[in-house]
């Protein structure tokens, strides 16, 4: 029970993760309409508050279990900077994989067919640092 709200924020923010890449993979902005406006908002807005949530998360439940499991404590300025660095530095380069991932669906040599695991791939935390950049 102690872990519920932990482990319910990392969900929440796997979900959100999901659904911020799943929205970029489906569509892609190509004009300054109000409706690509919103959807790249929607797209920022999900993937920055899963990441929030999912990296939090990680953070309290790891720091948690070494406080617990090994007797070793920190000052709760340490998982607070560990996690705020995380978060922005997750959110920056996932941000620049999103926009090679948007385009993808314009690249005639990309076949989602080939690649069927990239899309869930994609939405575990911090799994878009790992994929490669896309040829430009």
């Amino acid at each position: 029970m102690e872990y519920a709200y932990p482990i319910a924020g990392l969900l929440t923010g796997m979900a959100l993760l999901a659904t911020s890449v799943f929205s970029a993979f489906i569509y892609t902005p190509t004009t300054a309409s109000t409706l690509d406006t919103v959807i790249t908002a929607f797209t920022g807005v999900t993937l920055q508050i899963g990441d929030f949530l999912a990296v939090s998360s990680a953070t309290a439940i790891v720091f948690n279990l070494l406080a617990t499991q090994f007797g070793v404590r920190y000052s709760i300025l340490v998982p607070a900077v560990i996690a705020y660095s995380l978060t922005h530095v997750i959110v920056y380069y996932s941000s620049l994989r999103i926009t090679d991932v948007q385009g993808e669906p314009l690249d005639p040599d990309f076949d989602i067919r080939e690649h069927p695991l990239r899309l869930a791939t994609l939405s575990i935390p911090g799994a878009l640092i790992l994929l490669p950049t896309g040829r430009r």
